[in-house]
């Protein structure tokens, strides 16, 4: 089998790991939490969410969390269609629209590790 120079190095590039960190809100009258993380665990590219509980509001009916979201940029790659903001930008408009979270804020600024 014979890879190309491109392909090559297009796997070089992708041994990275992108790491983002926000603020999750979800509604826990409309779904579970769990059901909610498990459904941000099955989006492409996330491979650990670690979720993190806050101080609550005892008189809302919204939840918020710290999570804490590790990417491998392999699945956009794969399907050239990887570029690290605008692949970040689709995880995060991802995890938005995940049914029963309110809203996800990022609070750091996404860097990457190697894997």
């Amino acid at each position: 089998m014979s890879y190309k120079l491109v392909d090559l190095l297009s796997e070089i590039a992708f041994n990275k790991i992108f790491h983002i960190k926000g603020i999750l809100i979800i509604d826990h009258n409309e779904r579970n939490q769990k059901d909610i993380l498990s459904d941000i665990r099955a989006l492409p590219g996330i491979t650990i969410v670690r979720n993190i509980e806050m101080e609550q509001d005892p008189t809302s009916r919204y939840f918020r969390s710290t999570l804490e979201v590790k990417v491998d940029p392999y699945p956009y790659a794969k399907q050239n269609k990887f570029d690290s903001d605008s692949t970040m930008q689709t995880v995060i408009n991802n995890i938005k629209n995940v049914d029963g979270v309110i809203g996800f804020k990022q609070t750091a600024d996404i860097y990457s590790t190697e894997d």
